[in-house]
């Protein structure tokens, strides 16, 4: 293809040619934009960033460890991290801000090197555009709290954890999977969860196989793991001190213990179907409910289709959504919004797996179109929207968000 300028011909055939062949890191740059973007309007503190700064600059790294401030709740090293910021850079909003920034750029690559593992070369870049165009991992990318971080850490957790299943696990991969468990969870609380899944994969297969002796390293290794987290635990409740102010406040987060009726017993399939609503967000002018219909219709298909393909994979994915939830149960983590964060990566994947199946298996342009629109049109145009000016959380939800949701999480059937 030519194009003449001022009398000169410029050939785009070999610029088209480059950006087919690089699509997903033009993706993955438009996805850094949109999240540079967002740091770069340095918009006001909301309550809790205010709460949280304040921890961080006015009390001795010591005091980090032991009761917070305002109801706060942060890992150790996270606060660690946002301290020797703030000492070395100075308190400023941008600075604060900048390691949940490195994060959320860091989230896009690691995202893409677990798509690269578990889906199907076809669905990589839907997936990664999903991911990148996502409301949520965007402004929370320039938030300074610790859902972000959560992201990438526990992306990297799923991304060593496909990388030691892939097929018998070697000594070198289970020492860095046992290094790296036994440090993250003191960076990101919920890679608890995710670490939880990747260990019960890894025994089980184990154990299929009866390789005792992988078996025991393995259970080395969990152990390891399961110590670091009873310090990790020991010092959040330390950080809370004896307040029951921020139970209190995510009351709406936890199961009815026991369930009253069949409409309690549903709570927890009701709260896994709010996901694809928030923090999934397909927000279209069809409603909320008619948005997220074909998102949990693709990760069906997705959840089929990996498990006929690599059931391994599909195991490492899906279980931290089991152990989050079987955790919530037990009141011990609320299943809502932002804190299960770290939980989207999962889900994106196995709707971009989904959406892929689907497009595959039909011939008609126009269903495919659609498929495309319904995940990443409205989205899209809503992060194109935003790079306009800082946006700020408004009214304050009583549910924990930053927005006010359409449909009340705990009155929500599809």
């Amino acid at each position: 293809m030519r194009r003449s300028l001022a009398g000169r011909e410029i050939h785009l055939g070999p610029l088209f040619d480059w950006m087919a062949r690089n699509l997903v890191m033009i993706v993955i740059g438009m996805g850094i934009f949109a999240r540079l973007v967002e740091y770069l309007h340095n918009r006001e503190y909301w309550l809790d960033e205010t709460s949280l700064a304040a921890n961080v600059t006015q009390l001795s790294w010591k005091h980090l460890l032991g009761p917070m401030g305002s109801s706060q709740l942060a890992p150790s090293g996270f606060l660690a991290i946002e301290g020797g910021l703030a000492n070395v850079l100075g308190d400023s909003r941008r600075v604060m801000r900048l390691y949940p920034m490195a994060g959320g750029i860091a989230g896009l690559f690691l995202f893409l090197r677990v798509a690269a593992r578990t889906l199907q070369p076809k669905a990589v870049l839907l997936a990664v555009a999903m991911f990148a165009v996502s409301d949520d991992l965007i402004y929370f990318s320039s938030e300074m709290k610790q859902y972000a971080t959560d992201v990438a850490a526990a992306l990297a957790c799923l991304w060593i954890g496909l990388w030691a299943c892939s097929a018998s696990a070697t000594a070198r991969q289970l020492v860095a999977l046992g290094a790296a468990g036994i440090v993250i969870v003191w960076f990101s609380h919920p890679t608890a969860f995710v670490l939880a899944g990747v260990g019960t994969v890894l025994l089980l297969s184990a154990l299929h196989r009866r390789a005792w002796r992988e078996f025991a390293a393995i259970s080395v290794v969990v152990l390891a793991w399961l110590v670091s987290f009873v310090g990790v635990y020991l010092t959040s409740r330390s950080q809370l001190g004896y307040r029951r102010d921020m139970w209190s406040f995510w009351a709406f987060a936890f199961p009815p213990m026991p369930p009253d009726s069949v409409w309690d017993a549903t709570w927890i399939a009701r709260r896994f179907l709010y996901l694809f609503l928030n923090p999934l967000d397909f927000a279209t002018p069809l409603g909320p409910r008619l948005s997220a219909l074909p998102a949990l219709i693709f990760f069906v298909v997705g959840v089929g289709s990996m498990g006929r393909r690599n059931r391994k994979a599909l195991a490492i994915l899906i279980a931290p959504v089991f152990f989050t939830l079987l955790a919530n149960a037990f009141h011990l983590y609320p299943f809502h919004g932002r804190l299960v964060l770290f939980l989207m990566p999962s889900l994106l994947l196995l709707i971009a797996e989904g959406a892929a199946v689907v497009m595959t298996t039909t011939l008609h342009r126009g269903v495919r179109v659609a498929i495309l629109c319904s995940l990443l049109l409205f989205p899209t145009l809503h992060a194109v929207s935003q790079l306009a000016g800082p946006r700020n959380r408004g009214g304050f939800s009583p549910f924990g968000d930053r927005r006010s949701p359409e449909v009340d999480p705990l009155m929500f059937p599809f």
